[in-house]
């Protein structure tokens, strides 16, 4: 017999209570299984996290200490490991990263003085060097009434910040400078005269020129008004070195000298007709440089592949050494440097002055006979100082003043010193006898001399 639905027991009705109360879940439960790829809407977030900050702001923010912590004159390398352990402990260096060297020294160190001014004392490796022209004719002249000047032999100058900031041009010594981007071109132009005859000191380098490097040739230019030429491979590096030698760039954003380009230029290598090879860029042509490219160019600088030219095959070096003098004339160099007539009549009368000196020198010591009369007096006086027993007395006195000396330095000042304190009195007498007998007046020859001739 059927249950009647009107005499339901108290089971049922307390589970059909229970599902309607569930059902609104069970349905909700049931969507969710059959669609489980379906995002839930995401609840909003007001709260914006705090941007990480960069390399560049931690080290910014540390550089103050590390300067402090690497001492008055420290490279850049110094500086790197002052600012290395500082930037590493500061909570908000990104811990994945690490701080190259690279990129500290060619660009953070290089922005930091550029937003915050030059780091006193510091300074960058040399690369490069300043070849002097007439090197070893350097004036100034030396006095001929006084000490002859004992300066280092000025050759060779090499390019770091410490030696740039301490370097001042020789006067109307050279009025040129050709900059070459190989160090290795330095001795052709010397074998060839290049900088003698043309009053010309050669800058060489690796590549791009170094601030160090560019601060010379703004200073050669703008307060001595030297000639700067720019030698270079045909190539895009070659063409931005050239560029970056004249014009501002971010590192020196108020740089500016005017320099003479006598190439190699992608023309000059066609007309000598050089073989091109191909080369890669990843950087492609850079957009300054793509502004000024001719239709010609652009066929052989295209993007990052294209075809250059080495100036290394201006074969044989003769020949090269030739386009540079082609492209000096072209370029309007200008002739042998003679100072201006002020300084000229200075300096003419300084020279003169100099060999007139020389000249009298010369001719009292043959009628002097001095080279015997120097001799005979130093044979003399090194019996009384008995050199053999107290040569090495003399070095250690030297010593206990100046530990700095060699031992031949330290001999040389200490019987300078000897002889000028227990000695300068006895030379006096002795070199008056001497002078006295060889002008004769010991027996008054050359006043009855004179009397003779008088009488004649």
């Amino acid at each position: 017999m059927a249950p009647d639905k009107k005499n339901k027991d108290v089971g049922d009705v307390i589970g059909d209570t229970v599902f309607k109360a569930v059902k609104p879940l069970y349905k909700e439960g049931e969507r969710q299984r059959r669609a489980p790829t379906r995002r839930r809407p995401q609840k909003r977030n007001f709260y914006k996290p705090e941007p990480k900050w960069s390399q560049k702001r931690v080290v910014f923010a540390v550089m103050p200490q590390a300067i402090r912590n690497a001492g008055y004159g420290p490279s850049v390398r110094d500086l790197y490991y002052a600012v290395r352990p500082l930037a590493y402990a500061h909570p908000q260096w990104p811990e994945e990263k690490r701080l190259e060297y690279g990129y500290f020294a060619d660009t953070l160190s290089v922005q930091y003085e550029r937003e915050r001014g030059r780091i006193k004392g510091l300074w960058r490796d040399p690369r490069g060097h300043l070849h002097e022209a007439h090197a070893r004719y350097a004036l100034p002249l030396r006095d001929p009434y006084g000490e002859v000047a004992d300066g280092p032999e000025r050759v060779s100058v090499a390019l770091g910040t410490r030696e740039v900031d301490a370097y001042s041009f020789p006067p109307y010594l050279f009025d040129k400078i050709l900059y070459v981007e190989k160090e290795g071109e330095w001795p052709k132009l010397l074998e060839a005269k290049i900088p003698e005859r043309y009053d010309m000191a050669i800058v060489s380098s690796k590549g791009y020129a170094t601030t160090a490097v560019r601060d010379l040739l703004q200073k050669a230019a703008t307060g001595q008004n030297y000639q700067i030429f720019a030698f270079h491979d045909a190539d895009i590096d070659g063409y931005e070195i050239e560029r970056t030698l004249r014009e501002a760039t971010w590192r020196m954003p108020e740089h500016s000298v005017e320099v003479i380009d006598i190439g190699l230029t992608i023309r000059d290598a066609l007309e000598i007709g050089l073989e091109s090879e191909p080369y890669y860029r990843k950087g492609g042509v850079p957009d300054p440089l793509e502004r000024r490219l001719t239709s010609e160019e652009r066929q052989y600088f295209s993007g990052t592949h294209g075809e250059r030219f080495e100036l290394n095959a201006i074969l044989p070096v003769e020949r090269r050494i030739e386009y540079i003098e082609e492209k000096l004339k072209e370029n309007g160099v200008r002739p042998k440097l003679i100072p201006p007539d002020e300084e000229l009549k200075k300096r003419a009368r300084d020279i003169y002055r100099d060999k007139h000196a020389e000249w009298v020198d010369e001719m009292i010591a043959d009628m002097l006979s001095l080279g015997t009369l120097k001799k005979e007096l130093a044979d003399k006086f090194e019996k009384d100082l008995k050199l053999e027993k107290k040569a090495r007395a003399y070095i250690e006195e030297a010593f206990e003043k100046d530990k700095t000396l060699p031992w031949h330095k330290a001999l040389s000042r200490r019987l300078g010193e000897v002889l000028r304190e227990e000695k300068t009195e006895d030379l006096g007498k002795a070199i008056s006898e001497e002078l006295s007998k060889r002008l004769g007046s010991d027996d008054g020859s050359a006043e009855g001399g004179a009397d003779a001739e008088g009488e004649d």
